[in-house]
């Protein structure tokens, strides 16, 4: 049991020792192996481009947030733009819808003075038709039968019939 304790212990400073030399050409061979030594300077270097650093990492940040709201405001004025066509889209049909009933009545009451006029004696319905818009005479006469159209024309004044006749002929005699 002696001999074991007295193996373990020459074993212990053996290995011991091994450790304590090979750590101090370890530390020399790193020493000699051209790595200086850092002085006071060198620190102060190392502080300074670690402040730098510092100072680069919240430009970097500020400019980020700055961007991301950015984002955010470009965002926002996305979705009022949209809503806003959305809106423009539905004026627009409502007027287009409003224009398309206006015509039809348009139509409606043309067709429906044409009728008037048609039951009226020419010599009756011309002095009323003349106070009329030019336009409005092409449209009832465009919805007239030629044959009463005619007899009307024949009763009004002649300039005026002449423009209702020209007007009549370059539209094909319709609208």
């Amino acid at each position: 049991m002696k001999s074991i304790i007295i193996i373990s212990v020459i074993t212990f400073a053996l290995i011991f020792g091994g450790v304590v030399v090979m750590s101090s050409q370890l530390n020399n061979a790193s020493m000699n192996a051209g790595l200086p030594e850092m002085g006071p300077e060198d620190y102060e270097a190392a502080e300074r481009v670690f402040r730098d650093m510092a100072v680069e990492r919240d430009r970097i940040q500020q400019e980020k947030e700055e961007l991301l709201a950015l984002g955010q405001s470009v965002a926002v004025q996305e979705q009022v733009l949209n809503l806003s066509r959305e809106q423009l889209i539905a004026v627009i049909k409502k007027m287009e819808s409003r224009q398309q009933e206006y015509i039809e009545e348009r139509e409606r009451s043309a067709t429906k003075l044409a009728k008037m006029y048609e039951a009226m004696k020419p010599a009756q319905a011309a002095p009323i038709m003349q106070s009329l818009d030019l336009e409005i005479i092409l449209d009832i006469m465009g919805r007239m039968k030629e044959r009463q159209a005619a007899k009307i024309l024949s009763k009004m004044d002649a300039g005026l019939a002449a423009q209702v006749s020209t007007r009549m002929s370059i539209k094909g005699g319709s609208n």
